[in-house]
């Protein structure tokens, strides 16, 4: 028999609250790793089980999310690796290196299987094109090349840029078309069957850290400064849009929700998603340092971001978009006599929880269909004063249910009392506005008004009615203070001093 599922207890982290991250979802604690140098590239696998591909200053490492841990390391690298891309099919990933190499490397047994040899510099970013059987490399020797997988020979070299090409990408579906960044603050686009010039060049603005190109081979987006525009390639490069999500660099950028958003990544520490279709902000996720790459996998499960100082986060999509299981203060649990402490799982390892454990009264209530006495039992006092999360979860889980309009009917004058002194006093809570508002809704509806009220339920509705319209028009100024400060920042991060340290610091890495 399937064992009673406990009541989730509401428990926010701040991760949930940071710049409209609810929009984009709520996340697991991250998953961090610690590396020695900064982190340059993430690459996601298209394919399952979409390993992400870590690429720090001395190697590359290949972290599989289902056991939750690095299985493969690439360390055939005589000095640092650059830009670790999956071709397509997720068997095979090219790498860049400091003396001008492209290497490809086979995931399942880590063979080296080609090296391309001829840049003259370090290549700083490379990438299969759509046929799989030709990797462009983009590097700061000022040129693009493409190369043949099968007989290790270099077809194309491309040298319109004046300075480092630092990013670079290839079409998604016409194996001929290349787009190259470079630090000469221009974005070309190159087509393998007119190699003299570039088919199309726009000026970014600023040196440019990332390009991409969008689903359709129509458009591409190009990063650079604290800036990200949007160009149209059959209109001959005209720009449809330029954005400022961020107050420092723009560093890495990637797509999302099947191509309908824009990731981007940047030294300000955050990582926002951006809607293509009206080109607002719909999330965003904050980062201990600054974030030099960030990859979203296709299913839209997992951003990971690899920052300065080394560190990469994977955050990984709760499947429970409103709460998280938690057990909540007091809860008592009897503990197994056998084995107490002596077992500790490995990663993959699933657990399978004790049964033989007390069962929260609320819980035996929920059990038994008693919703009304469940809300009065998580009214009472003792069980507020020590945890009001239980009280806002157990009104959660009434409106899950659909049983809320039956706890809530035919209460007494001392009961209503008690459930609106609750509300009034943590309806400011962020943490439980969302709930208890919709609660008061339910409450007003059902009670305020009514003929056969007393004169202290009057009172009671008055003095909710009265707060409620000051925590409004609270609401309403810090929406008007966020947007000036928004402003300031924004104007504050576009001073060409930050931006040539910032130019600076990315040479360096």
């Amino acid at each position: 028999m399937t064992a009673f599922k406990e009541t989730p207890i509401i428990h926010y982290t701040t991760r949930k609250k940071t710049g409209g991250a609810k929009n984009w979802g709520i996340w697991e604690q991250p998953v961090t790793i610690q590396e020695y140098g900064a982190i340059n590239r993430i690459s996601i696998s298209p394919v399952e089980p979409n390993y992400f591909a870590i690429t720090s200053s001395s190697k590359v490492l290949i972290y599989n999310p289902v056991i939750k841990d690095v299985f493969k390391t690439l360390s055939k690298f005589k000095d640092n690796p650059y830009s670790g891309k999956f071709r397509r099919d997720g068997k095979l990933l090219c790498v860049g290196t400091t003396e001008g190499q492209v290497k490809v490397f086979d995931i399942s047994t880590k063979t080296m299987l080609r090296v391309f040899r001829g840049h003259s510099a370090a290549v700083r970013q490379c990438e299969f094109t759509a046929d799989n059987v030709h990797v462009a490399s983009f590097s700061d020797d000022k040129t693009v090349g493409v190369w043949d997988l099968a007989t290790e020979t270099r077809l194309d070299t491309f040298s319109g840029h004046k300075e480092y090409v630092r990013c670079g990408v290839t079409a998604n579906a016409n194996s001929d078309l290349l787009l190259s960044g470079s630090y000469d603050e221009t974005v070309a686009l190159w087509d393998r069957r007119t190699k003299e010039e570039p088919v199309l060049k726009v000026n970014h603005g600023a040196p440019v850290q990332d390009v991409l190109i969008l689903n359709g081979d129509s458009m591409f987006v190009t990063a650079g400064g604290n800036m990200v525009k949007i160009w149209d390639i059959t209109n001959g490069g005209k720009m449809l849009r330029s954005l400022s999500p961020h107050h420092k660099l723009v560093t890495s950028m990637c797509l999302a929700d099947n191509g309908q958003s824009l990731v981007t990544g940047s030294l300000d520490r955050q990582v926002k998603r951006i809607s293509l279709s009206n080109f607002k902000i719909t999330g965003a996720l904050a980062f201990p340092s600054s974030v030099l790459s960030v990859d979203v996998d296709l299913g839209n499960k997992y951003v990971v971001a690899g920052m300065t100082d080394g560190l990469v986060q994977i955050i990984e999509r709760k499947k429970d978009t409103q709460i998280t299981e938690e057990g909540p203060e007091g809860g008592r649990r009897r503990k197994s006599r056998f084995m107490e402490g002596a077992f500790v799982p490995s990663d993959g390892d699933v657990l399978v929880q004790d049964r033989n454990k007390w069962m929260l009264k609320h819980d035996y209530l929920f059990r038994r269909y008693e919703y009304t006495e469940a809300l009065n039992y998580s009214l009472v006092k003792n069980v507020v004063s020590r945890n009001p999360a239980i009280c806002v979860s157990v009104m959660y889980e009434l409106i899950r249910r659909r049983g809320l309009e039956v706890a809530l009917a035919e209460r007494t004058d001392e009961s209503l009392i008690q459930l609106l002194d609750f509300i009034e006093s943590n309806i400011t809570d962020l943490r439980f506005q969302q709930v208890l508002v919709y609660v008061a809704s339910k409450v007003i509806d059902m009670y305020m008004g009514k003929p056969n009220n007393s004169n202290v339920i009057n009172r009671k509705f008055l003095r909710f009615e009265s707060k409620l319209e000051r925590m409004l028009k609270f609401s309403e100024e810090l929406t008007k203070l966020q947007g000036c400060i928004d402003l300031v920042v924004a104007t504050a991060g576009m001073g060409t001093q930050s931006n040539r340290v910032e130019k600076s610091l990315l040479k360096k890495v």
